[in-house]
């Protein structure tokens, strides 16, 4: 290189490098800058998804109080937006939500794969709080499955996250859920103490929620205690706080404690109002693990009556959904109860089935108070056998588990079986010794019938106390009233005054109004002919469309009679003629045609009187108490001839103790057009049945065939085209397609509705609702176990 560039390049190097620096710096910046960009623009995106699922979120998390469908909508939409924002938060709220919908409907493997997935997921994204909520939820699971000491372990777990993350309202639900753990093997003692830890952070925190749920299960502790007088305190306090959550589901847990308690008090009026509040409230959401409580509670109630029919019909219900819910718990207390039944009802192989099954299933799930009740259950079926090995033996397990309890009652129980047992076999020994031991447990219960009975007192005397203070109330109410009453005696004075002196401004100016008035009236007179004529030409339009109607009317008779008369005529005049010449076979097939002519004239001008009526608004239903059996029966009486022709069966399944709010020729017009279609649309030696389905205040009638069935395009026509139309039966039979035109109305004027379901080739069925004489009718048809139903081919 030339000496002078070397010159030229040592004298610029500092500018050289100056630039160089600036370069470097711009592009450094320009990163930055574009980073920062970035960055913004993915906020800006975060931002505008956050609203929205916030808005699903708080939608979502009212799964008690909303229907269930549209909250697994909500949940859904929320679970895909957040995983296309990548919002692990929401993700997790949702997992949660959708396992606790899983949860209520008894589908307990779905809950627990979302609880996991939501505990995994939160433990990654480092979601403490989610995390303990979400392993509390599996643990509930494995509690509810009767998996007990594994459901210990999660609590646990649950309780050491929050209590060193300091997430003091998840450490209240663990210590609660141990308590609950507790009391269901036991140990009521231990219980307590975590339900006292649990409501003294719940009451530091105000968390309603949490005592609305805590409540109940330390009232329910504190009657194994014989104090009955504080588990009405809790349960009234939790009543309290649950008017303002509105929580169905919580509000039917409370009701059923409170029924539990006055079950106790042997007050049964007040259990069973409690319980079949529970029960509404639990119908709402149509949860079958919630509604097995209920159905269990109910029949504790009727067995306690000593009325067992109705106590066997609702434990058999508390067993089919604890099943469907794969409740085990339920299912342990259902199982033994039904054993009480039969054994009450002297079916001893019965009892003995229902209570061995219950002891199995609650030894498998280590259960200890279901092995002890069911334990007792089983020594004294065997005691009453004079089988007395087997009875000591049981005796001997249910002993072992009722002795770490409070229950003295049931721990007499067994004392007296076994003292019975061995002195019946002559072992005075061991009979004096249980017999020892009967007396300890009897002075043990003494003193909690003590403090039972000292509790029931101070029910009474709290209840005293309220009507006395009610009676001061009154008393301050009267003086008040009295004071209020003087006040407005000067009030009343000041108004008639005042009034005389308006009454004076008013005849004054009434003087120069009257002028005006009169021209007033006179307007009024204008608007009202105006009004008049615009009356009289809608009296017009009447006049016209019921003109209109008399021709459609005039024009289907002559159009749908002339077909049917012609065949008839046609056959009538044929047999008149050539009756001597016509072999009987055929004689009787001519006939039988005539017969079906008459009967199709007969059928369409029923239709057309019903339909000119109803177009005329001729028709007012007269709604009065129907047994819904006889109606049914009586109008289906008249195909008898029909389906005998056809060969088809025609199947009646409706008890014979329901009874509608409906008008009788109504409804018999709307059963006649829909069998009618029926036996029109179904082969020789097809069926037709007739059903129905109960609910709190209607039922539901199902008049089903297996006929040839309709495709979407003729189900589309259905109840919709204002055009009537008409199809071919599968004997070519004819008809004026009035008929299901008059069902929808008819059905709407008996504030019912219809639709129908087919698929071609297989069937119709016609479904229409009917209003119930009462809701009490729900409540005699549950006490019923067999239904009449009358079958006719």
């Amino acid at each position: 290189m030339p000496y002078n560039i070397k010159l030229y390049i040592k004298r610029k190097q500092p500018a050289i490098f100056a630039a160089g620096l600036c370069v470097l710096l711009a592009i450094i910046i320009f990163f930055i800058v574009a980073q920062d960009k970035s960055n913004l623009t993915e906020k800006t995106d975060a931002r505008a998804g956050e609203p929205l699922m916030a808005a699903l979120l708080a939608k979502a998390e009212n799964y008690s109080a909303s229907s269930t469908d549209s909250i697994e909508f909500y949940t859904r939409k929320l679970s895909e937006l957040s995983i296309r924002e990548n919002a692990p938060f929401y993700t997790v709220r949702a997992r949660l939500i959708q396992g606790d919908l899983k949860k209520l409907k008894g589908d307990q493997a779905s809950a627990y794969l979302f609880y996991a997935q939501a505990a995994a997921l939160a433990k990654k994204e480092k979601l403490i709080a989610l995390e303990c909520e979400a392993i509390l939820n599996l643990g509930e699971i494995h509690y509810k499955k009767g998996d007990y000491d594994l459901s210990q372990i999660w609590f646990q777990r649950a309780d050491s996250i929050a209590s060193q993350n300091k997430l003091s309202s998840l450490e209240s639900y663990a210590l609660y859920f141990l308590g609950k753990y507790n009391q269901t093997k036991g140990n009521f003692v231990k219980a307590k103490f975590y339900y006292f830890k649990s409501l003294a952070i719940a009451r530091q925190k105000k968390d309603q929620k949490q005592l609305a749920l805590l409540l109940p299960s330390l009232g329910k502790n504190f009657i194994s205690e014989g104090k009955l007088d504080e588990a009405l305190k809790c349960y009234q306090e939790a009543f309290h706080i649950n008017t303002y959550l509105n929580d169905k589901l919580s509000a039917a847990d409370i009701c059923n404690h409170l029924g539990g308690l006055y079950l106790e008090l042997k007050e049964f009026e007040k259990a069973m109002l409690y319980q079949r509040k529970a029960l509404q409230y639990r119908l709402s959401g149509n949860y079958p693990g919630e509604l097995a409580k209920s159905y269990n509670n109910i029949g504790k109630i009727y067995l306690s009556l000593n009325n067992l029919d109705s106590a066997e019909y609702y434990f058999a219900e508390s067993q089919s959904l604890c099943k469907k819910a794969d409740y085990k718990k339920g299912m342990v207390k259902s199982l033994a109860n039904l054993g009480q039944v039969y054994r009450k009802q002297g079916n001893v192989r019965k009892a003995s089935v229902y209570l061995h099954e219950s002891f199995q299933l609650a030894n498998a799930m280590g259960y200890d108070n279901g092995i002890a009740t069911a334990g007792l259950d089983i020594g004294e079926l065997y005691l009453d056998r004079k089988m007395l090995d087997s009875a000591i033996a049981y005796y001997n397990i249910a002993l072992n588990k009722f002795k770490k309890t409070n229950y003295y009652e049931d721990l007499l129980k067994v004392y007296k079986g076994l003292y019975n047992a061995y002195l019946d076999k002559v072992d005075y020994k061991n009979a004096l010794f249980y017999h020892t031991s009967v007396l300890a447990t009897e002075k043990e219960l003494l003193n909690v019938e003590n403090k039972r009975q000292l509790s029931i007192i101070n029910i009474s005397f709290d209840t005293e106390r309220k009507a006395q203070d009610y009676k001061v109330l009154l008393k301050e109410h009267e003086l008040q009233a009295s004071q209020i009453k003087s006040k407005n005696t000067l009030i009343w004075l000041f108004i008639t005054v005042l009034g005389f002196t308006v009454l004076f401004c008013f005849y004054i100016y009434n003087r120069f109004y009257i002028k005006k008035k009169a021209n007033k009236k006179l307007e009024e007179l204008n608007h009202t002919i105006t009004k008049q004529n615009i009356q009289l030409k809608e009296l017009n339009k009447n006049i016209e469309r019921v003109s209109k109607e008399k021709d459609k009317l005039f024009a289907i008779i002559s159009h749908e009679l002339r077909n049917p008369l012609y065949w008839l005529q046609n056959l009538a005049e044929v047999l008149s003629r050539k009756h001597n010449t016509m072999s009987a076979a055929k004689i009787s097939k001519t006939l039988i045609s005539m017969d079906e002519s008459a009967k199709n004239v007969y059928h369409l001008m029923d239709n057309l009187l019903h339909w000119s009526r109803s177009k005329l608004n001729r028709v007012h239903p007269k709604k009065l108490r129907h047994n819904l059996f006889s109606l049914i029966t009586e109008t289906t009486r008249m195909y008898d001839t029909f389906l005998e022709q056809k060969e088809i069966s025609l199947e009646v399944k409706i008890p014979s103790n329901v009874f509608i709010l409906a008008d009788s020729d109504l409804f018999a017009c709307v059963v006649r057009n829909l069998l009618s279609n029926a036996i029109k649309y179904t082969s020789s030696g097809g069926k037709i049945g007739i059903h129905h389905q109960m609910n709190l205040s209607s039922v539901t009638i199902m008049i089903g065939d297996s006929g040839k069935g309709m495709n979407e395009t003729e189900m589309k026509l259905l109840f919709t085209t204002k055009d009537s139309i008409s199809m071919p039966g599968l004997l070519q039979e004819k008809g004026s397609g009035l008929g299901l035109q008059l069902c929808k109305d008819f059905v709407e004027l008996n504030n019912g509705k219809i639709w129908a379901e087919s698929i071609s080739g297989l069937g119709t069925c016609f479904y229409f609702t009917v209003p119930l004489h009462s809701i009490d009718q729900l409540h005699e048809y549950e006490r019923e176990f067999s239904e009449p139903f009358v079958k006719r081919d």
